[in-house]
């Protein structure tokens, strides 16, 4: 198997960016001269703004961390957040979804969410709904949206619709689902609160942050579900939790400490960063890994730099989509894209020989890297490709159209 010449496999894990690469390289270094010392602790508060010419120089892939605070500040102005609200984070992005989950049903009796959201985050919220007496309603998109002539509007009316009919009170939305829809979750929030009361609103930004241009500005949720190793390009798994409206903070905030005191929510990291904000490290917190939070401060010192958090770039990824979309259709691919006011960097393709339709995932993934391409594969012949944030350069488009022809 030769190396891969186009990694297109976001679904996973983000390609590292070149600042994380260096930070995760620097920070294995300097854990290795300093372990557990209190140099070591300082640093991680303070940063590398006071260190000597000398060490700056030994560490120059460490220069972009100011300590936890300036990450949080930079986290916030990736999104849009306000400056004052709280960032979350978490080894295991489950655990932020459990307290989604515990936040809504708290607030909420009925809960609206949509089919296109990730399992997996479904299960959890079930599980919630069972455990506390609660109701979920879910609303199907997946036919509708294949549709080429169903508008925005259309579906806001129809997610309004069913929140009324179905007396929902709350709402998880997916921004961007794993298959590619992106959802105006903004728009179907305001058209909702026009008529009924959304008494809680959380969405799963996994896919959107840093992906497409959603922003936190407007106010629409109350927390919002993200992750520094898709989009982003941290690598490490970290799982983000942003506050979005200052009204919701107080019972946030309330119910985390609670459930951080009972253990009922224990994610090492979450509780790390916490004592390090407060200067309150006492020795008897977990083990936990804080490469990610190097990685994720040198993948958005990247990204701060970058037009692929502009409209400009979600309109590059949308262009490179319909491009592959026409090289995979002349090479024996049927692309699978929903209605165009929903399509986002995210290209779905389905094989159109009946051979290759019926190959494992794993197996028809193996195929794709034989040919220098890492990308996602699923049931059924059909792949996904997370696009890149610029126009495709002829070696890419190379190696992606030969990719395609080869396969099938």
């Amino acid at each position: 198997m030769q190396a891969t010449q186009l990694y297109l496999d976001t679904a996973r894990l983000g390609q590292m960016s070149p600042q994380a690469q260096l930070a995760h390289m620097d920070f294995t270094r300097l854990a290795g001269e300093e372990g557990g010392s209190l140099f070591y602790e300082r640093f991680l508060r303070e940063g590398t703004d006071e260190w000597s010419h000398s060490m700056r120089c030994a560490f120059p892939g460490l220069t972009c961390w100011r300590g936890l605070a300036a990450l949080k500040e930079d986290l916030r102005t990736l999104t849009g957040a306000e400056a004052d609200l709280p960032v979350l984070m978490v080894n295991r992005s489950s655990q932020l979804m459990s307290f989604a989950a515990r936040l809504l049903f708290q607030r909420c009796r009925n809960v609206l969410v949509t089919d296109l959201g990730w399992p997996p985050y479904r299960e959890i919220l079930e599980r919630e709904a069972l455990r506390s007496g609660r109701k979920v309603t879910s609303v199907a998109l997946t036919s509708l949206i294949s549709d080429p002539q169903l508008t925005a509007d259309a579906v806001i009316r129809f997610i309004r619709e069913a929140y009324q009919q179905s007396g929902c009170d709350g709402l998880f939305l997916t921004a961007v689902s794993h298959l590619g829809v992106q959802l105006p979750v903004e728009r179907i929030v305001r058209s909702i609160e026009t008529t009924r009361e959304v008494r809680f609103a959380a969405v799963d930004g996994a896919q959107d942050f840093c992906h497409t241009f959603g922003d936190l500005r407007t106010g629409a949720c109350d927390l919002y579900l993200a992750g520094s190793h898709k989009w982003l390009r941290g690598f490490h798994p970290m799982g983000l939790g942003f506050y979005g409206r200052r009204s919701s903070r107080g019972l946030i905030e309330t119910l985390l400490n609670h459930l951080i005191a009972t253990r009922e929510l224990d994610d090492p990291l979450l509780r790390f960063t916490a004592q390090l904000e407060t200067a309150a490290l006492d020795g008897e917190s977990e083990t936990v890994n804080l490469i990610p939070l190097f990685t994720c401060q040198g993948a958005v010192s990247d990204a701060l730099q970058k037009d692929s958090l502009t409209l400009g770039g979600l309109r590059a990824r949308k262009q490179n989509a319909m491009q592959a979309a026409e090289w995979a259709q002349a090479a024996g691919w049927h692309p699978l894209l929903p209605a165009a006011h929903f399509q986002s960097g995210i290209l779905l393709l389905q094989a159109e020989r009946k051979q290759l339709r019926e190959l494992t995932p794993q197996e028809l993934r193996h195929r794709f890297a034989l040919e220098g391409v890492a990308l996602t594969a699923y049931e059924a012949g059909v792949v996904r490709l997370s696009m890149l944030d610029s126009a495709w350069k002829v070696p890419e488009k190379d190696v992606l159209h030969n990719a395609l022809s080869s396969v099938a």
